[in-house]
């Protein structure tokens, strides 16, 4: 049975404040029918801090869970420190309720969040062996909508998840990768087998690619992501009324749900004396603990992402407002750099990116991130790991216009 490497679990808490005053729009038509979908659509990088610190331009790195909604090709891509033909990788976050109650999250121009209580969680894991790796990631989205007529709690959860295989090939040089991606919505009342009163399914493919040369400091990407689109089950208990209408809780729910589709791609370059990658072999693990750790990495990637015919917002949802998002195809670009100016103790990241608004006459807006991750010391947690286990402690900052998040995490040190 070969050894494995403990997993890295960041534990993120992101918390938003408002960085300046309320902007005030027009008050939107209220919602009188389901003729709409919900545009599932994520402006401002809400990841891993890691992730988040090089401002989300991880399309070329994408290593460990992090790299699985960044690039398809993920799951297969070994990081320096993978030496064992099988390995793992784990990971852990959460968004705590002030991260967007009182901030522009949705870049709208609006402040202001509809539901107080609610938790944003992401989980993945992903399992390595030889060439091949296999993984998944799950951002979930939970709403307390209140009480029905009966008493009964009224609960709205919307999902997205990420199932992936990919391989090396050429000798490790290239990395390809297919998966499914898909978007859930579903309104539940009470507890047991038939508290579900209406759920909505959507679900597509997605493929990427990563070359890695062994000869350069350099990694280039590509990911493309096909459009989903879910409509309402037709084994929920809640069906549409004659005008083809479906309203629960007092909220007319969408004829769909889209997730528009998306083509992300990535350069990265490091200098220094440290390599981007090394070959696969049974000296790899003491290549690695050679290895010089000064380096520079600098890192950039682009999103466009599609359009979404007669979508309202997820928050325009909630609020039960007529207010159009994703009319227009939107490009974002990304950013990052990284480096150790204390080796083997101190890395230090900084970035921007452009989140443009899905919203009409609503102006993109800039963001600087920044982060950080300190080595603190050795334990083998009571035996589990091995006693040459490290830790280290993370953070970054996401700073905008009505934005300002942060977020700490814990670790392995590699």
């Amino acid at each position: 049975m070969p050894s494995l490497r403990p997993p890295s679990i960041p534990l993120i808490a992101a918390v938003v404040v408002l960085a300046s005053s309320p902007v005030a729009l027009a008050d939107n038509p209220p919602l009188t029918s389901s003729n709409y979908a919900i545009d599932v659509f994520q402006g401002p990088v809400l990841a891993p801090v890691r992730v988040t610190g090089l401002a989300g331009a991880y399309a070329p790195i994408a290593e460990g869970v992090e790299g699985i909604g960044a690039n398809t090709a993920a799951p297969a891509l070994r990081s320096l420190y993978s030496t064992q033909h099988v390995d793992y990788d784990l990971s852990l976050g959460f968004t705590l309720p002030s991260s967007v109650r009182n901030t522009d999250f949705d870049n709208n121009g609006s402040v202001g969040f509809t539901y107080k209580n609610f938790v944003f969680t992401q989980l993945g894991g992903l399992i390595q062996w030889g060439p091949w790796g296999a993984g998944g990631l799950a951002s979930l989205q939970s709403y307390t909508l209140g009480q029905d007529a009966s008493g009964q709690t009224l609960q709205l959860n919307t999902s997205r998840f990420q199932i992936q295989l990919a391989r090396t090939l050429f000798d490790g040089e290239l990395v390809v990768g297919v998966g499914l991606r898909a978007v859930s919505l579903e309104i539940d009342s009470g507890e047991g087998e038939k508290s579900n009163l209406a759920s909505m399914l959507g679900v597509n493919t997605e493929a990427g690619a990563i070359w890695t040369p062994l000869a350069l400091p350099l990694r280039a990407a590509l990911t493309f992501r096909a459009p989903v689109q879910g409509r309402l089950n037709p084994d929920s208990p809640t069906t549409a009324d004659d005008e083809g209408n479906v309203r629960v809780a007092n909220l007319y729910l969408p004829s769909t749900i889209k997730l528009p589709w998306e083509i992300e791609a990535g350069l990265a370059y490091q200098f220094g004396p440290r390599p981007l990658q090394i070959p696969w072999g049974p000296e790899r693990a003491e290549r690695f603990k050679a290895l010089p750790r000064a380096k520079l990495l600098l890192t950039g990637s682009v999103i466009i992402s599609g359009a979404a015919s007669n979508a309202i917002g997820f928050e325009s949802f909630l609020s039960q407002q007529l207010e159009r998002s994703g009319r227009h195809l939107l490009v974002s670009p990304r950013v990052g750099a990284e480096l150790e100016p204390i080796e083997n103790r101190l890395q230090v990241r900084a970035g921007s990116y452009l989140e443009p608004s899905r919203f009409d006459d609503i102006r993109p807006r800039v963001h600087g991130t920044a982060g950080a991750e300190v080595r603190l010391f050795r334990w083998s947690v009571f035996g589990m790991t091995s006693p040459e286990t490290s830790w280290r402690i993370s953070g970054f900052v996401d700073v905008s216009h009505l934005y300002l998040g942060w977020g700490v995490g814990v670790g392995t040190w590699h």
